[in-house]
């Protein structure tokens, strides 16, 4: 609803950016992670089918893909968050990502973006053999 709100003043000034947050968790199905992935998998949809469409208006949309950070809702995880981040310098990530370039996607910790994007790409019997050790045990 707020990126539908927002497009048409800035299509009519023809300029503006749009950057919505999701979460490398949105690139493949990882255990114990199916409702927050699936949620973040589709702004991420989003943000691609709504790219070149925003763009023939002026309009820039961008997405940030973070890694684990450090709040609350982490500090209640039981299983280990590789590459796990301060807020401050998640938000001076995505600040200067969004500031300093213009690519379509700021995903940070590097490594561990590049880690999941591999890992996308290999076949599912594979992927789920790699995947498998994380699952919790009750």
């Amino acid at each position: 609803h707020g990126v539908i709100a927002l497009r048409p003043a800035m299509a009519a000034r023809k300029s503006g950016t749009i950057a919505l947050v999701a979460s490398v968790a949105g690139y493949s199905g990882l255990p114990t992670a199916a409702a927050y992935g699936m949620t973040k998998a589709g702004v991420i949809n989003m943000v691609e089918s709504m790219k070149l469409e925003a763009e023939a208006d002026g309009i820039d949309m961008r997405v940030v893909n973070p890694g684990f950070i450090k709040t609350q809702l982490t500090d209640k995880n039981d299983f280990p968050m590789p590459f796990l981040m301060e807020p401050d310098a998640a938000a001076k990530r995505m600040v200067d990502g969004l500031t300093r370039s213009r690519r379509f996607e700021i995903a940070f910790p590097t490594r561990f973006a590049l880690i999941l994007k591999l890992m996308r790409m290999l076949p599912y019997g594979l992927y789920f053999r790699l995947t498998r050790g994380t699952v919790p045990k009750d």
